[in-house]
């Protein structure tokens, strides 16, 4: 029965059998499931149509002399407007930051707060717009190992269901998201307060302070360029806000272009020389260098430099 629904939507598609094949693959790979012959007619379509841009976009790489690093990943059946729809959500914040200062900070060659034992898993924020949340959460996580209270996994979904100033799965920023924990006492640990939002539901506040894990003073912003960028990374592993809706495709290798538009909200990680910035993401292992993205340096690329932010203790 699933053979005959496959045959009957690849007659009613004109496409060549090298990309229905393809599809295929990716079904199971991704273990994707269709409810019916429209929905697969239209899903194959897509992916069509992402593969030729794949093709163009690894082109445009090679041309200045970088890598082909677009593929097949598992946001490959859904257009460029549903995905920034539903796995971006940066909303700007519109208060005046204040600038930490970080000039004297010294500059190592290579940075990798991973290795370092700052940073913990990979996480996948799924169908809903909450990267802001992940990614303030991601900071509040690394600096309290660094002020030496513990590496502990703590809880986005407290952040992006509680957090009122910001629209949970329709967006928001890591300023609010700071100052939401701060007011809030703290924040509690995912595996008190787990994630649910994954479909796309922001869900009710479930808040418990008789469970808070850690508390926060507050946050700081850096000032943009790179440069101030690498002398905060020698310091943590701060959040960054950056355009990310070219990162649908990428599934490894530096990225040496990229959009304009900031977009999403990540977690910098680190660098390599004057190379490449170290990324770690919020859509799961499945995707990119299991979870992470490297970033060309000296071109403020994807904006990366624009919006970097890290919470107080």
């Amino acid at each position: 029965m699933l053979f005959l629904l496959f045959a009957a939507c690849v007659s009613a598609v004109s496409l060549n059998q090298a990309t229905t094949d393809a599809f295929g693959r990716f079904m199971k790979e991704y273990k994707k499931t269709y409810d019916s012959v429209e929905e697969y007619s239209k899903r194959l379509q897509i992916f069509a149509e992402n593969m030729e841009r794949v093709n163009k976009m690894n082109a445009e790489h090679i041309l200045i002399n970088g890598q082909a690093v677009y593929g097949v990943t598992k946001f490959s059946d859904i257009d460029p407007k549903e995905f920034k729809a539903n796995y971006l959500g940066y909303i700007p914040s519109n208060k005046t930051k204040v600038y930490v200062d970080f000039t004297n900070t010294p500059v190592a060659n290579d940075v990798d707060w991973v290795s370092k034992g700052a940073v913990t898993h990979v996480k996948d924020q799924g169908r809903c717009g909450s990267c802001w949340a992940f990614s303030a959460t991601a900071a509040i996580e690394s600096y309290a190992q660094l002020a030496g209270k513990g590496l502990k996994v703590l809880s986005a979904q407290q952040i992006n269901s509680c957090d009122k100033r910001d629209g949970g799965c329709n967006g928001g920023n890591t300023e609010t998201a700071y100052q939401y924990v701060k007011g809030a006492g703290g924040i509690e640990t995912e595996a008190d307060y787990p994630y649910t939002s994954g479909g796309g539901s922001t869900g009710s506040c479930k808040f418990n302070s008789g469970k808070i894990a850690i508390s926060i003073t507050g946050y700081h912003s850096v000032s943009r360029g790179e440069s101030a960028l690498k002398q905060a990374m020698n310091a943590g592993p701060a959040s960054l806000c950056l355009a990310a809706s070219s990162w649908q495709s990428y599934r490894g290798g530096i990225l040496s272009r990229c959009d304009n538009q900031v977009d999403h909200c990540v977690q910098g990680t680190g660098y390599s020389g004057d190379s490449y910035w170290r990324i770690r993401n919020s859509w799961g292992t499945g995707w990119g260098e299991s979870g992470f993205i490297r970033l060309a340096q000296g071109k403020d690329l994807c904006k990366v430099s624009d919006d970097t932010t890290y919470p107080t203790y």
